[in-house]
């Protein structure tokens, strides 16, 4: 499983937006599949360095998260949990969960992506090797006529990333069990519609990769704030 890299701002981001962005999130958590779960939000860094973070999940837990061979972050002293982390402009997201015994709930993936590096020119050409041409009709159906594009880049690719690292949990559990090894990129995910990630038709890798850790679908949910996308996305059996 490949790792994926984005370009890092100078200027920081809003704080207490992303807080509220994250309290609207944490109400897509399914409560039928999980029975706790939360988005903590902090200044980068707040939690300690990267290799050893410790993190408020709930009033019982403070989650040391460290992470796999593959970079993948998981909760060392409660492996039931699934979390997820992004870091963007100074802000940090942790987004947790427990599912219920025997939940279809597998993984859970968070991203925040800033949308002015979707913008210009620069932006122009980034779409365009990183989108395939649904996603791109799809983008231009929802915000061309708005105005608001690069918006709308910014949210599928916060989709595709996070929908990437839903798949983290489960790889484990496939790697823990298996030998064959299972590569697949960022790029590979593709927006069904703004509501359901799969494995692009332009390689089967992530596709068929999501079929041996026997994911059925991946279900995104968004939210716009000023300047940046979240997006929130479950891996479903």
């Amino acid at each position: 499983m490949a790792t994926s890299n984005r370009t890092l701002q100078k200027s920081t981001m809003d704080i207490e937006v992303v807080r509220t962005a994250a309290r609207d999130l944490a109400h897509c958590i399914p409560g039928a599949l999980a029975s706790a779960g939360g988005i903590e939000v902090a200044r980068e860094g707040a939690w300690g360095p990267r290799e050893a973070r410790a993190i408020p999940l709930d009033d019982d837990t403070k989650g040391r998260i460290v992470h796999d061979e593959r970079e993948a972050p998981f909760v060392a002293n409660a492996p039931d949990l699934l979390v997820s982390l992004s870091d963007e402009k100074g802000v940090a997201a942790c987004a947790w969960t427990r599912p219920r015994p025997g939940s279809a709930l597998v993984g859970l993936g968070i991203d925040l992506a800033s949308v002015e590096d979707f913008a210009g020119e620069r932006g122009a050409t980034f779409n365009h090797l990183l989108f395939s041409k649904h996603e791109r009709r799809l983008v231009t159906s929802r915000y061309e006529n708005a105005g608001r594009m690069e918006y709308g880049y910014a949210m599928a690719f916060s989709a595709k990333e996070a929908a990437f690292k839903a798949c983290a949990a489960p790889l484990r559990t496939w790697y823990a069990t298996h030998n064959d090894l299972l590569e697949f990129e960022v790029r590979e995910f593709e927006l069904a519609d703004f509501s359901h990630a799969r494995g692009t038709l332009r390689s089967a890798e992530a596709q068929r990769a999501m079929g041996l850790m026997g994911i059925q679908t991946i279900a995104l949910h968004h939210v716009e704030l000023s300047g940046a996308v979240m997006t929130v996305a479950f891996a479903l059996a």
